[in-house]
């Protein structure tokens, strides 16, 4: 049985989790023409964001298969906020 407070705050850490990564993600490629070794900042900067999203979906996932199911619909939420505000608008 689901916990509706409990799903509640999964699905607040999930887009928080989503927008540490996505936002890390942007951060990462508005940076990329400015350092010298690209590689290794993308590769640097892709070990550090899974790492943190692992970290942060593990104790959700302690919690069972449908909080994190939760978590990750939090994740894919602020995907598509982010892309929405990044993305220029068609005309």
């Amino acid at each position: 049985m689901i916990d509706g407070l409990l799903a509640i705050g999964v699905l607040a850490w999930g887009m928080l989790l989503g927008l540490m990564y996505f936002g890390g993600l942007w951060l990462t490629v508005r940076r990329l023409t400015d350092v010298k070794h690209q590689a290794i900042w993308v590769l640097g900067s892709l070990a550090i964001r899974n790492v943190l999203a692992v970290i942060g979906f593990f104790p959700v996932v302690k919690q069972g298969w449908q909080y994190a199911l939760i978590c990750l619909a939090g994740v894919i939420t602020v995907r598509f906020i982010l892309v929405r505000r990044i993305l220029p608008v068609p005309r």
